[in-house]
């Protein structure tokens, strides 16, 4: 008794069993079950589905951009002017004028208190001053830095930046 042997290259077909569903997956028919999907969903990257969140204008966005830029290389006064002029239009405008004007006021101040430490210190020595002072307004310095740099980044995508209270007086609202 002799069997025919198997032809070369075909195989003989095999059930293919589904992977098992990750706890917490999307159970509905359809829903993507690639590795990852939910989160490249979660960061919105390309080739995921259009974002619910509402684009905000270019027109919109430059005046925001335009504050913090202001309020790095100027200070407070075009902020308060973009401030004045925008808190009518919009509330996205409002809200990014405001944080930029509350972010070189909190600055401004900061440098008023390093002017006065460093006015008390020198009653005692220049070098003390200096050494005291001088770091103590850099750091705060590179942080109110710091904050307006990611406001721009915030402006320029359309979102909201929550400074933190520690470092901004909430002077404008």
């Amino acid at each position: 008794m002799t069997s025919k042997p198997a032809r070369p290259g075909l195989r003989p077909r095999v059930a293919r069993s589904q992977p098992a569903p990750r706890p917490g997956a999307d159970q509905r028919p359809g829903a993507d079950q690639r590795p990852g999907a939910d989160q490249r969903l979660a960061r919105g990257q390309p080739g995921d589905s259009p974002s619910l969140a509402p684009r905000i204008p270019l027109a919109e966005a430059k005046p925001a951009m335009l504050g913090y830029l202001a309020a790095i290389f100027l200070g407070p006064p075009i902020p308060l002017v973009l401030y004045l002029v925008g808190r009518r239009r919009s509330p996205f405008r409002r809200f990014h004028a405001a944080t930029a004007l509350n972010l070189s006021l909190t600055g401004l101040l900061y440098a008023l208190c390093c002017l006065i430490l460093c006015g008390l210190l020198l009653l005692d020595s220049l070098t003390v001053a200096l050494v005291v002072a001088i770091p103590v307004a850099l750091a705060i310095w590179l942080t109110v830095l710091k904050y307006l740099i990611r406001g721009i980044g915030a402006a320029n995508r359309g979102e909201r930046y929550d400074v933190p209270a520690w470092i901004c007086a909430q002077i404008a609202k």
